[in-house]
């Protein structure tokens, strides 16, 4: 029987923080911070969570942000270092110093002139290896007088030479991707055909195969748009997905069937993850409306989700 959770606005994480297009949220278990992006705005944030009181949080937060206004933000990835975050930005990957307030490219995706025009970094995440991977997608000013285009693609970067290396093209929007607790199943969501699919992965080679549909959304939700977003993973390699549009976070078991559903009070819901020094907590990430949208939501649970900790980069800091 599937549980359901209702959320309102007592939810709102960090009440004083309202950002447009918030995403690629992450929990550090090395500090206990919050790490979140602003797509849009071009802007990496981070709070203490061990600060609970609202002003203590405004106190402990932290921006990193692009001075080009024409640049984006996709996701992050943490590192050995906690004040150095990994950031996937519009061209290609940076990264980010909290402590000198600076972010630079460390290598560039191999774009024609015209790519780097259309494309955009979207949702990634460090492998059990250390490595990033990275989904490209259509860039707003494109997609506003052309529509999404499928020529997304997912990117595997190597963090000891930083090649790039195509792992899966032709898609629409690359976003919530994550890997089984043992690394052989690879979990990646194509928005805009409403599923998330599953892959066999082999490390040496470094192959995906065996490209199965895991979950369409478009069958199970009512809703006209219900595309699976950001997710994240559990031990038992069960997946949380934010389902954008439709205003919620689905809890999926290894069979795909949905076991808990959280209701946010706001349609737009881009990306969750398991958080919190107990492993208890969800933080979800929104999209800016004329409703909530564009505030973090966190939700307080009596039990311990058995959170996958997010792994480092494996280059260097």
């Amino acid at each position: 029987m599937t549980k359901v959770y209702e959320l309102d606005e007592s939810n709102i994480f960090f009440k004083k923080y309202r950002g447009e297009l918030t995403e690629g949220i992450t929990y550090n278990p090395s500090n206990d911070t919050l790490l979140w992006v602003d797509i849009i705005r071009g802007e990496v944030h981070r709070v203490k969570l061990s600060r609970e009181e609202e002003e203590e949080i405004e106190k402990s937060h932290e921006v990193l942000k692009f001075e080009d206004g024409q640049e984006s933000i996709g996701a992050i990835g943490l590192t050995n270092d906690d004040n150095i975050v990994i950031i996937c930005a519009k061209y290609g990957i940076c990264k980010g110093n909290f402590k000198k307030g600076e972010i630079e490219y460390i290598v560039e995706y191999n774009h024609t002139q015209e790519q780097k025009k259309r494309l955009r970094s979207n949702d990634g995440i460090i492998d059990p290896w250390g490595h990033l991977w990275i989904g490209v997608m259509t860039d707003f000013p494109v997609a506003e007088q052309e529509g999404v285009k499928p020529e997304g693609r997912l990117y595997r970067i190597n963090c000891h030479d930083l090649t790039i290396e195509t792992m899966v093209q032709d898609c629409f929007i690359s976003n919530g991707l994550n890997f089984s607790f043992n690394g052989k199943k690879f979990y990646w969501t194509d928005s805009l055909t409403y599923k998330i699919w599953s892959f066999d992965y082999d490390y040496i080679s470094n192959t995906l195969s065996n490209k199965q549909e895991f979950i369409n959304m478009k069958t199970i939700e009512t809703g006209e748009s219900p595309e699976p977003d950001g997710l994240t993973i559990d031990k038992n390699d069960e997946i949380y997905s934010a389902i954008f549009s439709a205003g919620k976070i689905v809890h999926l078991n290894q069979q795909a069937e949905i076991t808990e559903i959280f209701k946010l009070p706001t349609p737009k819901i881009t990306c969750v993850t398991i958080g919190g020094s107990k492993n208890n907590q969800l933080f979800i990430t929104s999209a800016k409306d004329g409703s909530l949208g564009g505030y973090l939501y966190k939700i307080q649970l009596n039990k311990s989700l058995n959170g996958k900790i997010k792994f480092v980069w494996g280059g260097k800091s």
